[in-house]
């Protein structure tokens, strides 16, 4: 009898530490957390990589601020050619003496624009975006061009840029304009051609191939100034 009762002990015991860890128990159960984990993890950065590819882009491309774009004159004086480029990230603006200096835009509508090179002086453009109004007291407006477009010859209403010049200065990288009227033909240092021609009295368009690039010619026609940030001189 007491041997029965002893058995029958054990073989409960057997089956309460049987019933009270079963295979998977609890540790079981921890991969699912993981698992769990992971996934809440992964949508969060989901959501954040969202949040950032919907923000807003503040690159300034050439939509924004073209009416500051295009050959002016300080002052109003077509003596005294100026201009302002952009390639789509910056702008570059160029004075009568052949100063350059990066900008950006300010203000709610777009209407005004900060030299970051000098001195942050910042220009306001007028309604009919014929002048440029600068906190120094000074301003740029359009100049006039007098008379139509055509083509033929130009006599001397265009600068005359033909011959050799030199990228940055240095005399070892040579280029060279061929110029007949209005249009041109250039070969940079490293050879590359591009076909352009004036667009205003001061102001050049080139095209290498299919990338166009702008060109104002300053310092009584001797340096050229392209929106690139580069500039050839002779």
């Amino acid at each position: 009898m007491l041997g029965a009762l002893q058995l029958t002990g054990e073989s409960q015991l057997r089956g309460l530490n049987g019933a009270s860890a079963p295979e998977g128990g609890f540790m079981g159960a921890s991969p699912d957390r993981s698992l769990t984990r992971t996934t809440v993890l992964l949508i969060a950065c989901a959501a954040i990589f969202c949040q950032l590819q919907t923000r807003p882009s503040f690159a300034q491309g050439p939509q924004q601020g073209a009416g500051f774009l295009g050959g002016w004159c300080a002052q109003g004086d077509p003596a005294k050619q100026a201009s302002i480029t952009s390639n789509g990230v910056f702008f570059t603006l160029t004075n009568e003496s052949g100063s350059t200096s990066t900008g950006h835009l300010q203000g709610a509508q777009q209407n005004a624009i900060v030299a970051d090179g000098w001195q942050f002086v910042q220009g306001n453009l007028s309604p009919d975006g014929r002048r440029i109004n600068w906190s120094n007291g000074t301003f740029w407006a359009r100049c006039d061009n007098g008379g139509g477009g055509g083509g033929g010859g130009g006599g001397g209403r265009y600068p005359n840029i033909d011959g050799t010049w030199y990228r940055g200065g240095d005399h070892s990288l040579a280029c060279y304009i061929r110029q007949r009227g209005r249009n041109l033909r250039l070969t940079n240092e490293s050879g590359a051609t591009a076909s352009g021609s004036f667009d205003s009295r001061r102001h050049v368009t080139t095209n290498w191939s299919g990338t166009t690039i702008g060109g104002t010619v300053v310092d009584r026609g001797d340096r050229i100034n392209w929106d690139n940030g580069t500039f050839w001189t002779r």
